[in-house]
């Protein structure tokens, strides 16, 4: 299920969480994965829903989450990317999901992608109207490292396509508060449509719009998770107030 936490939130950004669950429905049957994948950041972007709930409570903004897991459908990836509904995710075989009919896929954006970006839209909507310049912020967590990949160093990173305003001040902000390393459109970059979500919402709007991806050891634990709420609801407000 589609989640939508504080609707009527007063703060002027709306917080979106693509990747909030590791549900997969039963229908699927666990998309026949082994047991203790759901548990895994290919699932799920970990720790990151408890930081939305936190940041959406302190800042009094609304948010809006996912009800299913990545490997079920990406809603933050175009439904022409083959990893849209993948088959295999860092290493992993996703038998579930391999050799999908037409029909099958679209199934799955009916019941999953639109609706989710439908909720979104609504509640983009009713903040344009509820204020002159919202702000759209779309969060989500990266691993240390990928397969075999190098170790980031960094404690997180924007992503933008547009305009890299927001995203910037928001960095130098974080930077100069809190001593934090934000790296600038990584570790995934949101040039040439690398984020779905912000493009589809937010494209031409004129509004401030980025993505934000926490290195997800650093939200392991509740007490990390709280100091990011914290980190990010002061660097919000110092951007958008």
């Amino acid at each position: 299920m589609i989640e939508i936490i504080n609707g009527n939130g007063s703060f002027p950004c709306l917080i979106v969480c693509d990747h909030a669950s590791a549900h997969i429905p039963p229908a699927l049957s666990g998309l026949g994965l082994a047991p203790g994948c759901d548990t895994l950041h290919i699932a799920l972007d970990l720790g990151i829903e408890p930081v939305v709930r936190m940041l959406s409570a302190a800042l009094d903004a609304p948010a809006v989450l996912t009800g299913q897991s990545r490997l079920v459908l990406d809603t933050n990836r175009w439904i022409a990317d083959s990893q849209s509904i993948p088959e295999s995710s860092d290493g992993v075989l996703i038998p579930g999901n391999i050799c999908l009919s037409e029909a099958d896929r679209m199934d799955r954006q009916e019941r999953y992608f639109w609706p989710f970006h439908a909720a979104v839209a609504e509640q983009w909507a009713a903040m344009r109207a509820r204020h002159a310049n919202p702000a759209f912020f779309a969060l989500h967590s990266c691993t240390r490292q990928l397969a075999l990949g190098s170790m980031r160093t960094m404690d997180g990173g924007t992503i933008w396509h547009e305009d890299s305003g927001f995203a910037r001040m928001l960095a130098q902000s974080l930077g100069d508060q809190f001593g934090l390393t934000i790296a600038d459109n990584a570790p995934y970059s949101g040039i040439g449509g690398g984020s779905f979500t912000l493009d589809y919402h937010c494209w031409s709007s004129g509004k401030p719009a980025c993505g934000f991806e926490i290195v997800n050891d650093l939200i392991a634990e509740e007490a990390g998770r709280r100091q990011w709420a914290g980190y990010l609801a002061a660097g919000l407000r110092s951007v958008l107030q």
